[in-house]
C-alpha cells in the first residue's frame, strides 16, 4: 500500500479492530472517480480475511438502481453455509422477497404492507444480528451512491440495530461536483463509531512511490515527475501507465518520458463509464472543441448547460486527473476520449454543433472547416460560404490537401444544386495533388457547360481542360460559347480564347473544321500574352508544315523570356514542341536539362515536370541516347498518373517503347505496349507517336504486316489533317524499311523520294534517314556515294543511333565492293555509337562476338584515344579522313594537298596515336571528319 493510503488504511484497520471487540463501526470512504477508493477496499478486505472476520462484498451499479434489494441480494449470497444453513438460507432468501414486495397490497392496503415490510427488515436485522454472534462481520459496499433505496433502507435499519454487535460496516462513495453528499450519506455520520475517509489524487510524491515500487528507483527519481504531469495523480491512470511501460519498453536503458499505449487509453475510458453519462458528454464535447475549450460559454452552449452546471462538469474532470484547467493533460487523454466517443457515435454529431457556435462565435474559417470534415456528414446550406474561406486561405498556406477536404465536403451528397464553382476550384487543386480523381468532375461541369452555368475564365479553363484530357467532343461546343461571349470578355480573356483555338485544333486537328474563328487584335494584349500567341502560332505553322527562321526565333525568343522562379506556362511548351519538329535537337536538348535544373519536384506541380520530362525523353530518342530517352519517359509516366496524360500518354508511351526496343529490353517493351490508352488519342497528334513507336516496335521484332499497317496508319492521319511536318514522324520512311524486308524496293523507293522531297530546314534527321534508306535501293557505287552522304546529314542533325546505322549500312556496301578493310573500320565504328547509345541489339547483329573480344586490343585503342588530343588540327583532318576508310589519295583530293603531305600527317599522327593501322585509330576522328567526308 502507498504511504499516502497508510493513513486511511489504518482507519480500516481501527474500525476492524473494533469489529473483533464486539464493537460495531462504519467507514464512509468518499472521493472522485478513480482516486483509489476500490483499491482500498481490496487491501482492506485482505486485511479482514486474515483476521478471520467474515467478508461480505456487494458493488454497486448504475444499473442496479431500481432493482429492490440487489446489494442485500449480494450480501446474502456471500453468508456461508455454516454459518447460514439450508433452512436458513431459504428463511433470508424470503424476508428478503418480503422486505421488496410492492409498497400496497392486492386489495390497495398500504399500512398492511408497510407493517409487512417492516417485519421483514427486523427480521433480517435479527438474522444479520445471529450471524454476527457467530462470526465478526464486514459488510463492504463499493460505490454505495448506485445502491438502491430498500437495500439502503435495510443497511439503515440494521445498523441502528446493531450498535454493540460484531459488525462493521465499509462504503464507498463517489462524490465530486456533480455527486454531493447523499442523505444516507450523512445518516451514517451520526453513527458514533462512524469514520470519514476523503481521499484525493495522489501528489507527485505519491507518483513517484508508485513509480519506484515498478521501475528502478534511479528512473523513478528521474521521471517520476513526468508520470505525474500525465496522470494528475489519478492511481488508475498511473497503474495503466506503468503497465505499458513493462509491456512495450524496448532494451534496459532508462526512458525518456512516460510510455503512452493501449493500457493508458482503456484506464481513461474506465474513468470515463464508472461515472455518471452527463461528465462523459462533458468530457466528449471538450475533447471535441480541442484548443476552443478554454472559451466556458461555449463549451455550455456545446452541451446545452448553463454556466454553473458546465463549470461544475469541468470540475469533475479536473478532480479525476484527466485535465488540467479546461485542457485535457496529455494529447494520448483527449485522443482515447475521442475514439470512445467515435465508438459511441457521438461524435459526428459533437463536432457539427462545435462548427455552428464556433462560426457564430466569429472563429476563424478554417478552424470551423475542421470540424465540419471531422462531423463527416453531408455539408449544411450555412456552411458553404466557411468552406470556400477555408480552401482559398489554407491555398495561401499551400496547405493544398486541406483545401481539397474542404471542397469535397462543400460538394458532397448535396440535395440542393452544387455551386459549380466550388467545383472547378476543386478539380483546379485535385490536378496538383491527384489528377485522376479530378477527372470524375468532368461529368458535373460538362453539364454545367451545357446548361450555360460556366461562363468567362471559368469555362475558358474548361476548355483547356477538355483539351488536355481529351475529351474531344465537348471542346467544339466549349469554343463556340466562348466566341459567342466574347464581347464580354477583356482582350487578355479573347486572346486566351485565342491561342485555346490553336491549341485545340493542333493537338486534334480533326476538330479544324468545327472550330470557330476568333477575331483578336494582338496590338492590344500585354507582352506575356503576345508572347503566348506567338508560340501557340509558330507551333501550329510548324507542325501543318509551313517552315521558316520566324519560327525559330520566336520559340528562342519564348524561351529565353521564362523567369526561371516563377512556374512556366504552355508556351514554354510549345516553343520546345516547336524547336523539337524543326530538329533543333541541341536547343530542345540544352533548353529541358536548363528548365529540369531549376525545378524542384517537390514544390514543382507534376504535370508540368511530366510535360518537361516526355519532351527531353522524345529529343534523348532522336539523339540517340536511348538509356536517357527510357529515364525521362519513366519519370513521366511515375510522375503523372498515365490516366491523367489526356493524349500525351501517346507520346510518352511511345517514346518508352522505341527506346526500350532499340535497347533489346523486349519485356519492358512489351509492358508499355500492354498498357491501355485511351481509344481517343488516335484523334489527336499524340496518337501519331504513338502509332510511329508500335510500326517502329514491330519491325524490330520481325512483324512486318503489323509494322507495315501502323506506319500507313499513322501517315494516313498525318496527310488526312495536313501535319505532313518531316520533322514530326517520318512515316514514309519507317514504311520504306518494311518494303525493304518485303523485298519490294521499288515501294521503298517511291517512299524514301517522297520523304526526301519534303523541304527541310538545315541538318535533318528524317532527311538522313530517307536517304540511308533510300541507298538501299540503289548499285553498290551509288548507295556508297549516297550513304557518305546520310552520315554527314544525319552526323549535323545529330542523331547517334542513325550514324551507326548508316555507318553498318556503309560496313555492308563496302563489303560487298571487295573493299573488307574498309569495310572492318565501318563496322567497329558503328559498333561503337551503338554501343554508346546502349543499342544492344544492333551492337549484336553488327560484332555477335564483341564481349568475347581482344583485351589487349581494347587497351591499346583506348590509349590511342586518349593520344589524339595531342594533333595537330591537319593530323586530326587527315587522321579522321582515314578512319572513314577514305585512301591517301582521296583525302588528298578532299583536303586539297599533295598525297605526300597526307602520308606525312597520317605518319606523325600514327605515332602520337602510338597505332601501326587505320583500323586502330579512335572513334573520336571520324566524327570529327564526317562533314569532310
Amino acid at each position: 500500500m502507498l504511504v499516502e493510503r497508510t493513513r486511511e488504511l489504518a482507519t480500516l484497520q481501527h474500525v476492524l479492530e473494533d469489529c473483533l471487540r464486539g464493537r460495531s463501526g462504519v467507514a464512509m470512504i468518499t472521493g472522485a472517480r478513480a482516486t483509489g477508493k476500490t483499491a482500498l477496499l481490496h487491501a482492506f478486505g485482505e486485511e479482514v480475511q486474515r483476521s478471520g472476520a467474515l467478508l461480505l462484498n456487494a458493488t454497486c451499479t448504475a444499473g442496479e438502481r431500481s432493482l429492490p434489494l440487489g446489494v442485500l441480494s449480494q450480501l446474502q449470497r456471500n453468508v456461508p453455509l455454516e454459518l447460514c444453513p439450508g433452512d436458513r438460507a431459504d428463511y433470508l432468501a424470503g424476508l428478503l422477497d418480503e422486505a421488496s414486495s410492492p409498497s400496497r397490497t392486492a386489495d390497495g392496503d398500504v399500512d398492511g404492507a408497510e407493517t409487512k415490510r417492516g417485519h421483514a427488515l427486523h427480521q433480517l436485522g435479527a438474522a444479520m444480528l445471529n450471524i454476527a454472534e457467530q462470526r465478526p462481520v464486514v459488510i463492504v459496499v463499493d460505490d454505495v451512491q448506485n445502491m438502491d433505496d430498500l437495500s439502503k433502507e435495510t443497511l439503515r435499519h440494521v445498523l441502528g440495530r446493531l450498535r454493540s454487535a460484531s459488525v462493521a460496516i465499509v462504503f464507498t462513495e463517489c462524490v465530486g461536483s456533480r455527486e454531493p453528499r447523499s442523505l444516507f450519506h450523512t445518516e451514517f455520520l451520526r453513527h458514533p463509531h462512524c469514520h470519514s475517509i476523503r481521499l484525493t489524487l495522489l501528489s507527485a510524491a505519491g507518483v513517484g512511490e508508485m513509480v519506484a515500487s515498478e521501475l528502478d528507483p534511479r528512473i523513478a527519481e528521474a521521471f517520476g515527475s513526468q508520470y505525474y504531469e500525465v496522470t494528475g495523480g489519478n492511481p488508475l491512470l498511473v497503474r495503466a501507465l506503468l503497465e505499458d511501460q513493462q509491456r512495450l519498453r524496448h532494451g534496459d536503458g532508462a526512458p525518456e518520458a512516460p510510455v503512452v499505449g493501449e493500457g493508458f487509453a482503456e484506464a481513461v475510458m474506465s474513468c470515463l463509464h464508472r461515472g455518471d453519462p452527463a461528465i462523459r458528454e462533458a468530457a466528449y464535447a471538450l475533447a471535441v472543441l480541442g484548443n476552443h475549450a478554454d472559451r466556458p460559454k461555449l463549451f455550455g452552449r456545446m452541451m446545452e448547460r448553463c454556466a454553473k452546471t458546465a463549470a461544475k462538469d469541468v470540475e469533475s474532470l479536473v478532480v479525476m486527473g484527466l485535465l488540467r484547467g479546461e485542457t485535457y493533460r496529455h494529447p494520448a487523454i483527449r485522443e482515447a476520449v475521442i475514439d470512445d466517443a467515435m465508438a459511441n457515435a457521438d461524435l459526428p454529431e459533437l463536432h457539427l454543433r462545435a462548427a455552428w457556435l464556433l462560426a457564430q462565435d466569429g472563429a476563424e474559417p478554417r478552424v470551423v472547416a475542421t470540424h465540419l470534415v471531422a462531423a463527416g456528414t453531408t455539408c449544411p446550406e450555412w456552411a458553404l460560404p466557411v468552406l470556400r474561406e477555408a480552401a482559398e486561405s489554407a491555398l495561401l498556406d499551400e496547405q493544398v490537401e486541406e483545401a481539397v477536404d474542404y471542397l469535397e465536403l462543400a460538394i458532397r451528397d448535396r440535395e440542393e444544386e452544387t455551386p459549380i464553382e466550388l467545383v472547378m476550384m476543386l478539380v483546379r487543386l485535385k490536378l496538383r495533388l491527384s489528377p485522376a480523381s479530378a477527372l470524375q468532375h468532368v461529368p458535373a461541369l460538362g453539364e454545367a457547360m451545357r446548361e450555360g452555368k460556366l461562363l468567362g475564365r471559368g469555362l475558358l479553363w474548361f476548355v483547356r481542360f477538355l483539351v488536355v484530357h481529351g475529351r474531344v467532343d465537348d471542346v467544339a461546343e466549349g469554343l463556340a460559347r466562348l466566341v459567342a461571349r466574347a464581347d464580354e470578355l477583356d482582350e487578355p480573356s479573347r486572346a486566351e480564347i485565342k491561342i485555346t483555338r490553336m491549341w485545340a485544333a493542333g493537338s486534334y486537328p480533326e476538330l479544324v473544321n468545327n472550330l470557330p474563328q476568333v477575331q483578336q487584335d494582338g496590338d492590344q494584349v500585354s507582352v506575356d500574352m503576345g508572347m503566348r500567341v506567338q508560340a501557340a502560332t509558330a507551333l501550329t505553322r510548324v507542325i501543318g508544315g509551313e517552315l521558316d527562321d520566324s519560327a525559330v526565333m520566336t520559340a528562342e525568343r519564348v524561351l529565353q523570356s521564362v523567369n526561371l522562379v516563377e512556374e512556366p506556362t504552355e508556351e514554354v511548351s510549345a516553343a520546345l514542341r516547336t524547336l523539337l519538329y524543326l530538329e533543333k535537337l541541341d536547343s530542345v536538348k540544352s533548353w529541358c536539362d536548363t528548365l529540369m535544373t531549376d525545378r524542384h519536384e517537390s514544390s514543382s506541380p507534376p504535370g508540368w515536370l511530366g510535360e518537361l520530362a516526355m519532351i527531353r525523353a522524345e529529343v534523348a530518342l532522336r539523339m540517340g541516347d536511348l538509356g536517357t530517352a527510357r529515364r525521362h519517359a519513366r519519370f513521366a509516366l511515375e510522375k503523372v498518373d498515365p490516366r491523367t496524360w489526356g493524349a500525351g500518354v501517346g507520346m510518352v508511351l511511345g517514346t518508352l517503347l522505341q527506346a526500350t526496343t532499340a535497347m533489346g529490353k523486349f519485356d519492358e517493351a512489351a509492358e508499355a505496349l500492354a498498357q491501355r490508352v485511351p481509344q481517343h488519342i488516335y484523334r489527336g497528334r499524340y496518337g501519331l507517336h504513338y502509332l510511329y513507336a508500335k510500326g517502329q516496335h514491330h519491325l524490330a521484332t520481325r512483324q512486318l504486316p503489323a509494322a507495315l499497317g501502323d506506319f500507313l496508319s499513322c501517315g494516313e492521319l498525318m496527310v488526312k489533317w495536313k501535319l505532313d511536318s518531316p520533322g514530326l514522324l517520318p512515316w514514309r520512311t519507317g514504311a520504306a524499311e518494311v518494303y525493304l524486308r518485303l523485298g519490294n524496293q521499288a515501294k521503298a523507293r517511291e517512299l524514301a523520294d517522297q520523304q526526301l522531297a519534303i523541304p527541310v530546314m538545315g541538318p535533318s534527321l528524317s532527311r538522313g534517314m530517307a536517304m540511308r534508306v533510300k541507298a538501299a535501293t540503289l548499285d553498290l557505287r551509288q548507295r556508297s556515294q549516297l550513304l557518305h552522304s546520310a552520315l554527314e546529314e544525319v552526323q549535323a542533325a545529330g542523331g547517334q543511333l542513325e550514324v551507326a546505322r548508316v555507318l553498318a549500312d556503309l560496313s555492308h556496301t563496302h563489303h560487298q565492293l571487295g573493299e573488307p578493310d574498309r569495310a572492318r573500320m565501318m563496322v567497329r565504328r558503328a559498333w561503337r555509337v551503338a554501343k554508346d547509345c546502349q543499342a544492344e541489339p544492333l551492337c549484336a547483329q553488327l560484332i555477335p562476338d564483341q564481349s568475347r573480344g581482344n583485351t589487349t586490343s581494347t587497351t591499346s585503342e583506348t590509349a590511342a584515344e586518349c593520344g589524339a588530343a595531342t594533333l595537330s588540327d591537319a593530323e586530326r583532318r587527315v587522321a579522321g579522313l582515314a578512319a572513314l576508310g577514305h585512301t591517301n589519295r582521296e583525302i588528298a583530293n578532299k583536303l586539297y594537298v599533295t598525297i605526300s603531305t597526307v602520308e606525312q600527317h597520317l605518319t606523325k599522327a600514327y605515332r602520337k596515336l602510338n597505332v601501326t593501322q587505320r583500323k586502330d585509330l579512335p572513334a573520336d576522328l571520324w566524327s570529327d571528319a564526317a562533314s569532310i567526308a
